[in-house]
């Protein structure tokens, strides 16, 4: 399955190297270190899409097969309950790994979908590639373990917030995705922290009289 059936590609040489350096290169070499040859394998198993805003990667009822690397835009992950409501649980940008690892690892169908929030270039790595490669280079499969450390973490601050008083749960927001807040539209946020739209627009009226 092909989530969507989109127009993935291989990328040239030079597209490759330029993303591999600039962004995922440097992000595993800040927890592992690989050598030329290693690096070559990952590259061959990557595949490039560029997502129109509002494009999805994967819709509920679709198998997850893929690791997703941001270069450069923005996802966010949702869930819609039996009233229609989206719960967003994830956001993804530039330098993020992002997926549905219940249905990655099951391989059943996911309930969530992941949609893009603004013209998105990513990087997709298979779940059969990327268990071969961590075979051949275990220090990748060290990479991921530490990747998702850091997704465990975002998952239990969110938890832990979501028990919080409104306001509370906005600055933490704020604490972790501040850089990104204006790249997110306001019922996003809203949808994300579990409030409604005017509970969060009175929250930052309110904020703002304080400064």
């Amino acid at each position: 399955m092909d989530n969507g059936g989109y127009d993935w590609k291989r990328l040239s040489a030079i597209e490759m190297t330029t993303a591999m350096n600039e962004l995922l290169q440097d992000h595993i070499a800040q927890h592992v270190s690989l050598d030329s040859a290693e690096l070559q394998l990952v590259e061959a198993a990557l595949e490039q899409r560029t997502l129109k805003k509002n494009d999805y990667l994967l819709s509920e009822g679709q198998v997850c097969n893929y690791e997703y690397f941001v270069i450069k835009g923005g996802l966010r992950q949702y869930e819609v309950d039996p009233n229609g409501r989206e719960i967003i649980i994830h956001f993804g940008f530039e330098n993020w790994w992002i997926t549905d690892k219940q249905s990655l690892y099951s391989q059943r169908p996911s309930i969530y979908y992941i949609e893009a929030l603004e013209e998105t270039d990513v990087l997709r790595i298979s779940r059969e590639d990327l268990a071969g490669l961590s075979v051949k280079i275990p220090r990748l499969e060290r990479y991921f373990h530490n990747v998702l450390q850091q997704s465990s973490v975002i998952w239990q601050t969110k938890i832990l917030y979501l028990q919080k008083p409104a306001e509370q749960r906005y600055r933490m927001f704020r604490e972790m995705y501040g850089s990104i807040e204006q790249r997110i539209s306001q019922q996003h946020v809203a949808a994300y922290l579990g409030i409604t739209r005017e509970t969060l627009s009175r929250i930052k009226s309110q904020l703002l009289k304080r400064q």
